[in-house]
């Protein structure tokens, strides 16, 4: 089953893998609407027993209820998460392109999520399909980075690696956007918008084998990622584990896989789409911020800009 959020917070499902179409069941869900979204939270811890009925809701639903998707805003298929874990330098390659010459960091010793450990997130920073990214220092590197995500269905603190796997909802397309710099990760990678993720939630049973999953992503139609699932370094298994020895995670949190190789640089007027199979495309445009640093903060903001 395919969930999705759209509109102001309205939800549907999908369930026969049509591209085209939705339907919409937010009236079956109990505290659905208003502000702020957690009901997906609680949709999402509940999914073992609403999931069927909402499936069976959608299948025999007529055509009042059917939401064509090009006609909707589609919103982040998990709007109100506690906190987003993200895994940094989870690919081997991905490692090795950071250091190589003419890397964002050649020559350095670059190490893995093994030595690093895991980062947050600002929630803040999810859309959805067919969102904005704003680059928010007009003179520095803001580079794309394709990942899976992982939703959590259940709350989970030092789960064991064989068990992690029955504490997930679903997964989703995910891509998380970086300024490169000296300041510490959540810094450039918790702006607004700087975490698209969709166009939907997958629910754990769609994915017949999570550890042999390859997804792209192209800026402008060109190819600049294609990885596999099979190369990260800790698996969705042992993420979910380390996650939940770092911090209790509660159902609806997101945990960021991670990237492989091939990211780079965006610029205003790109498009960059994420497509990942069983999930569909994530697509977002990217544009410059209306206002510089100094020009919202005063002069002693230039080093942000200039860095």
């Amino acid at each position: 089953m395919r969930l999705w959020v759209f509109d102001e917070w309205r939800i549907g499902v999908s369930v026969d893998d049509d591209p085209e179409w939705l339907v919409d069941v937010t009236e079956m869900v109990p505290g659905a609407g208003g502000w702020p979204p957690v009901h997906l939270n609680a949709l999402v811890a509940d999914l073992p027993q609403i999931g069927p009925v909402l499936a069976r809701q959608a299948r025999a639903a007529g055509p009042d209820r059917r939401r064509r998707l090009a006609d909707l805003q589609l919103l982040p298929p998990v709007p109100w998460p506690s906190k987003i874990v993200a895994a940094p330098v989870n690919y081997g390659q991905h490692r090795d392109e950071l250091s190589a010459t003419g890397g964002v960091y050649a020559g350095q010793d670059i190490k893995t999520v093994l030595d690093y450990g895991l980062f947050l997130k600002a929630p803040s920073s999810l859309i959805g399909h067919g969102g904005t990214v704003q680059l928010p220092f007009g003179n520095r590197r803001t580079d794309h980075e394709a990942e899976i995500a992982v939703v959590i269905g259940r709350t989970a603190r030092n789960v064991r690696p064989q068990d992690a796997m029955a504490c997930v909802a679903g997964f989703s397309g995910l891509i998380d956007f970086t300024v490169r710099g000296s300041e510490d990760r959540p810094f450039r990678k918790s702006f607004d918008g700087f975490t698209p993720m969709g166009p939907c939630l997958v629910t754990a049973d769609e994915v017949a084998d999570p550890g042999h999953w390859r997804f792209s992503l192209t800026v402008n139609g060109a190819v600049r990622q294609d990885g596999s699932t099979e190369r990260m370094i800790l698996d969705f298994a042992h993420l979910v584990s380390l996650a939940s020895y770092h911090t209790t995670l509660y159902a609806g949190d997101i945990i960021a896989s991670g990237t492989p190789e091939g990211i780079g640089p965006v610029e205003p007027g790109d498009r960059v789409e994420l497509a990942v199979p069983g999930v569909g495309r994530l697509a977002v445009r990217v544009e410059a911020a209306p206002a510089s640093p100094t020009e919202v903060m005063g002069d002693w903001a230039a080093p942000f800009q200039n860095r």
